[in-house]
Protein backbone atom coordinates (compact mmCIF):
# COMPACT_ATOMS: atom_id res chain seq x y z
CA UNK A 1 0.00 0.00 0.00
CA UNK A 2 2.91 2.42 0.43
CA UNK A 3 3.14 2.52 -3.20
CA UNK A 4 -0.05 4.17 -3.63
CA UNK A 5 1.51 6.54 -0.73
CA UNK A 6 4.23 7.03 -2.51
CA UNK A 7 2.89 7.91 -6.04
CA UNK A 8 0.27 10.41 -4.76
CA UNK A 9 2.91 12.75 -3.15
CA UNK A 10 4.81 12.33 -6.51
CA UNK A 11 1.92 13.36 -8.24
CA UNK A 12 1.25 16.49 -5.15
CA UNK A 13 4.85 16.94 -5.37
CA UNK A 14 4.99 17.19 -9.60
CA UNK A 15 2.51 19.73 -9.48
CA UNK A 16 4.15 21.79 -6.59
CA UNK A 17 6.81 21.40 -8.74
CA UNK A 18 5.62 22.50 -12.42
CA UNK A 19 4.10 25.75 -10.26
CA UNK A 20 0.69 24.89 -11.25
CA UNK A 21 -1.15 27.69 -8.84
CA UNK A 22 -4.46 26.47 -6.87
CA UNK A 23 -5.51 29.46 -8.31
CA UNK A 24 -6.37 28.70 -11.33
CA UNK A 25 -9.14 26.73 -13.02
CA UNK A 26 -6.84 23.65 -13.57
CA UNK A 27 -4.32 24.06 -10.72
CA UNK A 28 -7.78 23.87 -8.48
CA UNK A 29 -9.14 20.25 -10.53
CA UNK A 30 -5.57 18.91 -10.17
CA UNK A 31 -5.27 19.68 -6.21
CA UNK A 32 -8.77 18.00 -5.54
CA UNK A 33 -7.79 15.38 -8.02
CA UNK A 34 -4.99 14.56 -6.16
CA UNK A 35 -6.28 15.49 -2.52
CA UNK A 36 -9.33 12.50 -3.64
CA UNK A 37 -6.46 10.25 -5.05
CA UNK A 38 -5.01 10.80 -1.53
CA UNK A 39 -8.35 10.12 0.21
CA UNK A 40 -8.84 6.66 -1.92
CA UNK A 41 -5.40 4.99 -0.97
CA UNK A 42 -6.22 5.51 2.75
CA UNK A 43 -9.74 4.12 2.80
CA UNK A 44 -7.68 0.92 0.48
CA UNK A 45 -5.59 0.81 2.96
CA UNK A 46 -8.09 0.75 5.80
CA UNK A 47 -10.00 -1.90 4.11
CA UNK A 48 -6.92 -4.08 3.83
CA UNK A 49 -6.39 -3.60 6.98
CA UNK A 50 -10.24 -4.59 8.24
CA UNK A 51 -10.13 -7.62 5.63
CA UNK A 52 -6.74 -8.54 7.40
CA UNK A 53 -8.88 -8.82 10.07
CA UNK A 54 -11.61 -10.92 9.22
CA UNK A 55 -9.33 -13.26 7.54
CA UNK A 56 -7.62 -14.31 11.08
CA UNK A 57 -10.74 -13.95 12.82
CA UNK A 58 -12.10 -16.68 9.71
CA UNK A 59 -9.27 -18.80 10.41
CA UNK A 60 -9.82 -18.61 14.06
CA UNK A 61 -13.50 -19.40 13.34
CA UNK A 62 -12.60 -22.65 11.30
CA UNK A 63 -10.13 -24.24 13.72
CA UNK A 64 -12.51 -23.95 16.27
CA UNK A 65 -14.89 -25.28 14.55
CA UNK A 66 -12.42 -28.02 13.39
CA UNK A 67 -11.74 -28.83 17.45
CA UNK A 68 -15.41 -29.17 17.62
CA UNK A 69 -16.55 -31.34 14.45
CA UNK A 70 -13.41 -33.51 15.97
CA UNK A 71 -15.12 -34.16 19.18
CA UNK A 72 -18.36 -34.47 18.12
CA UNK A 73 -17.77 -36.79 15.41
CA UNK A 74 -14.20 -38.17 16.25
CA UNK A 75 -12.15 -39.34 13.05
CA UNK A 76 -15.16 -41.50 11.39
CA UNK A 77 -14.07 -41.74 7.78
CA UNK A 78 -17.33 -42.74 5.69
CA UNK A 79 -15.22 -43.56 3.07
CA UNK A 80 -13.34 -46.91 4.39
CA UNK A 81 -16.50 -47.90 6.10
CA UNK A 82 -17.18 -51.55 5.16
CA UNK A 83 -20.36 -50.90 6.05
CA UNK A 84 -23.08 -49.46 3.83
CA UNK A 85 -24.58 -46.28 4.76
CA UNK A 86 -27.72 -46.39 2.58
CA UNK A 87 -29.75 -48.67 0.81
CA UNK A 88 -31.01 -47.91 -2.99
CA UNK A 89 -34.53 -49.27 -3.44
CA UNK A 90 -36.78 -48.74 -6.56
CA UNK A 91 -40.53 -48.11 -5.45
CA UNK A 92 -42.41 -50.69 -7.62
CA UNK A 93 -45.06 -48.60 -8.09
CA UNK A 94 -43.65 -44.99 -9.75
CA UNK A 95 -40.30 -46.61 -10.66
CA UNK A 96 -38.73 -43.74 -8.94
CA UNK A 97 -35.47 -44.34 -6.92
CA UNK A 98 -35.09 -43.68 -3.26
CA UNK A 99 -32.20 -43.92 -0.69
CA UNK A 100 -32.83 -45.48 2.66
CA UNK A 101 -30.61 -45.28 5.73
CA UNK A 102 -29.83 -49.21 6.20
CA UNK A 103 -30.79 -48.59 10.14
CA UNK A 104 -34.36 -47.92 8.73
CA UNK A 105 -34.99 -51.47 7.41
CA UNK A 106 -34.37 -52.86 11.37
CA UNK A 107 -37.32 -50.99 12.44
CA UNK A 108 -41.02 -51.81 12.59
CA UNK A 109 -42.00 -48.86 10.63
CA UNK A 110 -43.46 -48.78 7.21
CA UNK A 111 -40.88 -47.49 4.37
CA UNK A 112 -42.75 -45.26 2.19
CA UNK A 113 -41.83 -43.29 -1.29
CA UNK A 114 -42.20 -40.23 -0.85
CA UNK A 115 -42.75 -39.36 -4.64
CA UNK A 116 -45.95 -41.81 -4.75
CA UNK A 117 -46.62 -42.13 -0.64
CA UNK A 118 -47.53 -45.49 -1.32
CA UNK A 119 -45.54 -48.67 1.03
CA UNK A 120 -42.44 -49.62 -0.50
CA UNK A 121 -41.37 -52.13 2.89
CA UNK A 122 -43.80 -53.25 5.60
CA UNK A 123 -41.96 -53.09 8.73
CA UNK A 124 -43.73 -55.80 10.80
CA UNK A 125 -41.85 -58.27 8.89
CA UNK A 126 -40.54 -61.47 11.26
CA UNK A 127 -38.53 -62.94 9.17
CA UNK A 128 -34.62 -61.37 8.54
CA UNK A 129 -34.56 -63.70 5.13
CA UNK A 130 -37.57 -60.87 3.91
CA UNK A 131 -34.99 -57.89 4.67
CA UNK A 132 -31.98 -60.13 3.06
CA UNK A 133 -34.58 -61.06 0.24
CA UNK A 134 -35.05 -56.67 -0.13
CA UNK A 135 -31.09 -56.45 0.03
CA UNK A 136 -30.69 -58.88 -2.71
CA UNK A 137 -33.52 -56.74 -5.12
CA UNK A 138 -31.42 -53.43 -4.21
CA UNK A 139 -28.36 -52.32 -4.33
CA UNK A 140 -26.36 -51.14 -1.28
CA UNK A 141 -24.25 -48.49 -1.50
CA UNK A 142 -22.26 -46.12 0.18
CA UNK A 143 -22.22 -42.31 0.35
Amino acid sequence: MDFLNEKVAYLRGLAEGLGISENTKEGKVLASIIDILDDIVEAIAELEASQADLDEYIETLDEDLADIEDQIYGDIDYEESEEPLYVEVECPNCNETIYFDKELFDGEDDLICPSCNETIYAGDVDDLDDIEDLDDETDVIDR
